[in-house]
C-alpha cells in the first residue's frame, strides 16, 4: 500500500516538474525572441550582437528547461523512496506470512 502511494506521489511530481519545468522558460524564450526582432527591427545594425545575445539567454532557459527534465527522470527512476517503501511492503508482508503459518 505504501509503495502504491509512493509510485503516485513520484508519477504526479514528475508530471508537475516537466509541465511546470516547460512554462517557464517557454514564455521566457518568446519573450527573449520578440525583443529581439524587435531590436533588429529599430536598429538594424546592431542585428549581429542582438542575436549573439539573444542565442546566449536562450541556452540559459533551455537549460532549466532540461533540470525540469532531469528531476522528473529522477522521481521516476531513480527515487530511493521506492526502494524503501517496497522494502517495508516486503517486510510487512513477510512478517503477515510468518504469522499466518504459526496458526
Amino acid at each position: 500500500m505504501a509503495a502504491d502511494i509512493v509510485f503516485a506521489a513520484s508519477a504526479l511530481g514528475a508530471g508537475l516538474a516537466i509541465g511546470l519545468g516547460a512554462i517557464g522558460p517557454g514564455i521566457g524564450q518568446g519573450n527573449a525572441a520578440a525583443a529581439t526582432v524587435e531590436g533588429m527591427a529599430r536598429q538594424p545594425e546592431a542585428s549581429g550582437r542582438l542575436q549573439g545575445t539573444m542565442w546566449a539567454t536562450l541556452a540559459m532557459m533551455e537549460a532549466l528547461a532540461l533540470y525540469g527534465l532531469v528531476v522528473a527522470l529522477i522521481l521516476l527512476y531513480a527515487n530511493p523512496l521506492t526502494k524503501a517503501a517496497t522494502a517495508t511492503t516486503a517486510s510487512a508482508s513477510s512478517t503477515t506470512a510468518v504469522a499466518t503459518q504459526a496458526r
